[in-house]
């Protein structure tokens, strides 16, 4: 009696048990357009049994792994790689860099259907690891173009990440045949030379590292729980599903499917953190490092990871993490030991280990990062002792700029609100009374420049500034210097020379102008100038080619006179002045030894303020007609600038050397103002003053006062010889 009881109790559990099954799978099948909300990627699980249904080990070595990919399971279909009933397919938002290979995801959660227990879920949290139940499977297939022409793949491995029943992982690696018939099991690591068809239709070979299942587990330690890319803020993004055609947000998803637990409310899921990749451009540049950083870095750096020195995960506060003037120096791409490695192909690169090709484009996003966050230029007095001026260097997007609490001051300064300037890169601080005189700390944080593809200024960025109004920039001063001539080889390349004078470093802009000289009406303009910028040694400090593809594009943009043409050159840099002088040359050439009419212009942009340009000098070709060498010089500030300006030419120290120059000097109007040929014989005492004179009796000098406005020389040769030559400005203050 009492066992047809419990039998009969049994049957009533069995059915009351099916019975909310059923009535779960009901609710899930209810279309969610229907309740007024957008449709999920799925509308339903399909049970799978642990370890691809018992077919993988639930520990390494417990039996022997299927020798094939067909016999794990994984797919219904190899030839179109259909997954098996109950795999979901995945993606992230970072991928880990793989060498440029194409990765498709799947993910099996064990279970038999709902209602689902909490060994048939995902352990959710919205910030940090999940947990997996033991018997997940994690399928991973690569493929890699090898033909950039035509875009034809090759198959080369799917991987399997399986969570073990201790709680750990194994990793077991397929490498597919040349047929795609099927993938074998492979014993060991290999490395696979690949021919590729580049998009020029030449041929590279790229070498491929398969993976041994002891470097699995490299990266796939215990300090990340195991499991690399399966987290919110990785997950936190759309995904067509191939099943339904479907778009949705994953973590929906997910959530829908009984994926999670506990279940996250679908209203919060657009507050979590997430990542993004590092192509994405509507993103900042920091984010989009970050990201790659969490995704390529952050499962052996990480507090407990085998990797040292910093945190790289997304989650880590960026002034926490320990990059920021360790791994990665503010504009120093050289001293930035996490870029130097990364981009390293020998026994330096990071990671150690399958790293074949460096991510051009992850290395380019880093370099942009080092060497263009936003930084404060000055900060003065604006109206009144409770009023800064802070001025960056390019322009602020205001939603970040005008939060008052993105500024903080010291010695209990209080900052109490911020508001857009009429110059779009400066903000007006409402700032308790300041002591006029004395110094202060300006610390600056999360602020964002104007950028399509934002940069922001590094956290906790700090600027010493005295509390005073600012100077008033009357005195007249040479702010531009440019040169036009034929570009030639060897010798007859352009070369300006400047000297900065002053304590403080000066903010200077150098163009290398071709292409769009020929609106202008110039005949055989360089075609594709590029640039060199040196120090008083000689030693190369920056090079410049294609503008647009500088790290500093928008700091360009921003001055307003970025170049027209994409094939145009600039070097902006902030260069180390002293009160004697320092020199600086600049080399204008053409691309593959190109020659053509070229330009060259250094612009001076600290408005006056700082150190002044003291001399600016052009060497180069002169020709005849329009190959004359052209000189111009910008006088700006209220007051006027005494200069003297000179053509050298027999004593330069080169083959091919003009042997007499002629000068002259015009305004903006062409109107000429004063002629030279042989210095002594005019202004002979007054060019003897100055202490300038030229060595050679031959060469040229004229001395004037110039009001501000424009200014041209031009240099010739007598009798229309030609040679090279050397036009200079000197400032006479």
């Amino acid at each position: 009696m009492s066992s047809n009881r419990g039998e009969t109790t049994t049957r009533r559990a069995t059915g009351s048990a099916k019975w909310l099954r059923w009535a779960a799978i009901l609710v899930c099948s209810i279309a969610p357009a229907a309740l007024g909300q957008p449709p999920y990627g799925l509308d339903t699980r399909d049970p799978i049994g642990p370890y691809l249904n018992n077919i993988m080990p639930p520990r390494s070595g417990t039996f022997p792994f299927p020798a094939v990919l067909s016999a794990t399971g994984a797919f219904s279909n190899l030839s179109t790689l259909t997954p098996s009933t109950g795999l979901i397919p995945f993606t992230v938002n970072s991928p880990l860099w793989s060498d440029a290979a194409i990765k498709t995801r799947w993910i099996a959660v064990p279970n038999d259907g709902p209602p689902y227990t909490s060994d048939e879920q995902i352990s959710f949290v919205p910030v940090g690891e999940w947990a997996f139940p033991n018997g997940t499977v994690f399928v991973k297939h690569f493929e890699l173009t090898v033909n950039e022409i035509t875009g034809a793949r090759k198959r080369l491995e799917t991987r399997l990440l399986v969570r073990n029943a201790d709680g750990a992982v194994y990793g077991v690696t397929y490498k597919w045949r040349d047929d795609n018939s099927d993938a074998d099991l492979l014993p060991g690591a290999l490395n696979e030379d690949i021919s590729i068809t580049t998009s020029s239709g030449a041929t590279r070979i790229q070498t491929w590292s398969y993976p041994s299942r002891g470097q699995c587990l490299f990266c796939h330690n215990s300090a990340p729980n195991y499991v690399l890319g399966v987290k919110t803020h990785q997950i936190n993004g759309d995904f067509t599903y191939p099943a339904t055609g479907r778009t949705d947000n994953q973590v929906r998803t997910f959530a829908h499917l009984g994926l999670l637990n506990p279940t996250p409310n679908e209203a919060d899921i657009p507050n979590f953190l997430k990542s993004v990749a590092v192509t994405d451009t509507t993103a900042t540049v920091q984010h989009r490092m970050r990201s790659w950083i969490d995704a390529n870095c952050s499962h052996c750096h990480r507090p407990g990871g085998p990797g040292p020195g910093y945190d790289g995960r997304l989650y880590t506060p960026l002034e926490s993490q320990n990059l920021i003037n360790n791994f990665v120096l503010f504009r120093d791409v050289e001293g930035s030991a996490l870029y130097q490695r990364d981009n390293a192909l020998d026994n330096t690169k990071m990671p150690p280990l399958a790293k074949n090709l460096v991510h051009e484009a992850a290395m380019a996003n880093l370099r942009q990062w080092i060497a263009s966050p936003l930084e404060v230029l000055t900060v003065f007095f604006s109206q009144d002792t409770s009023h800064l001026a802070v001025r960056f260097n390019s322009h602020v997007d205001p939603d970040t700029a005008t939060v008052a609490a993105n500024y903080f001051l010291d010695q209990g300064v209080t900052v109490s609100a911020a508001t857009m300037s009429p110059e779009p890169d400066t903000v007006i601080l409402t700032v308790s009374p300041l002591t006029a005189n004395q110094t202060y700390v300006l610390t600056t944080s999360n602020i964002e420049d104007t950028a399509p593809s934002a940069n922001t200024i590094w956290p906790q960025s700090q600027t010493s500034f005295v509390a005073q109004n600012m100077p008033n920039s009357t005195a007249g001063r040479l702010a531009n210097i440019s040169a036009r001539l034929q570009i030639g080889l060897g010798e007859d390349v352009l070369i300006g020379g400047f000297v900065l004078r002053g304590s403080a470093n000066k903010r200077v802009m150098i163009r290398a102008i071709g292409p769009s000289l020929s609106s202008s009406g110039i005949i055989n303009a360089l075609a594709d100038p590029i640039l060199e910028l040196h120090d008083s040694t000689g030693a190369l400090i920056a090079t410049g080619d294609n503008w647009a593809d500088n790290a500093n594009q928008q700091e360009i943009i921003d001055t307003g006179i970025a170049p027209l043409s994409p094939n145009e050159s600039v070097i902006l840099a902030r260069l180390p002045s002293n009160d004697t002088g320092v020199a600086y040359t600049a080399v204008l050439q053409g691309a593959g030894n190109t020659t053509g009419v070229g330009l060259l212009e250094v612009y001076d942009l600290d408005r006056g303020l700082g150190p002044g340009v003291l001399n600016i000098s052009t060497r180069g070709r002169v020709d005849v007609d329009d190959n004359v060498m052209i000189g111009g010089v910008i006088v700006a500030g209220q007051a006027s600038q005494r200069v003297i300006v000179r053509a050298i030419g027999p004593s330069l120290p080169v083959t091919g050397n003009l042997a007499d120059p002629t000068l002259e000097l015009r305004n903006g109007n062409g109107s000429l103002l004063a002629s030279d040929d042989n210095w002594r014989t005019n202004q002979e005492a007054e060019i003897i003053a100055t202490g300038l004179q030229p060595s050679n009796d031959l060469e040229s000098a004229i001395v004037a006062t110039l009001p501000p406005a424009n200014y041209t020389a031009i240099v010739r040769g007598v009798s229309n010889t030609t040679g090279v030559a050397l036009v200079e400005v000197y400032a006479l203050n």
